[in-house]
């Protein structure tokens, strides 16, 4: 599968230097969504480094840190429920 914009979600983090938390959603396991580069899509969303997404696939959910090298968007192990 690949990055659907129209599962991402922003949560917070409207005019702050803090971050922004996500929320994503979809049919595929954790491990592909967390593949290096799934994200690379997510710019137009306003994803950016330091941010937080909490994952939801199909084998459970996670939250992870997103880093951000040149346009690869890489999404950190984070904690995890499965």
């Amino acid at each position: 599968m690949a990055f659907a914009d129209g599962t991402l979600n922003r949560l917070s983090g409207a005019n702050s230097d803090a971050g922004v938390i996500f929320t994503y959603s979809e049919a595929a396991t954790l491990a592909a969504i967390r593949a290096s580069a799934y994200f690379d899509d997510s710019v137009n969303e306003g994803m950016g480094d330091g941010d937080i997404v909490i994952i939801f696939g199909s084998d459970g959910f996670g939250l992870s840190l997103i880093s951000v090298s040149g346009s690869t968007y890489t999404v950190g192990e984070g904690i995890t429920s499965a």
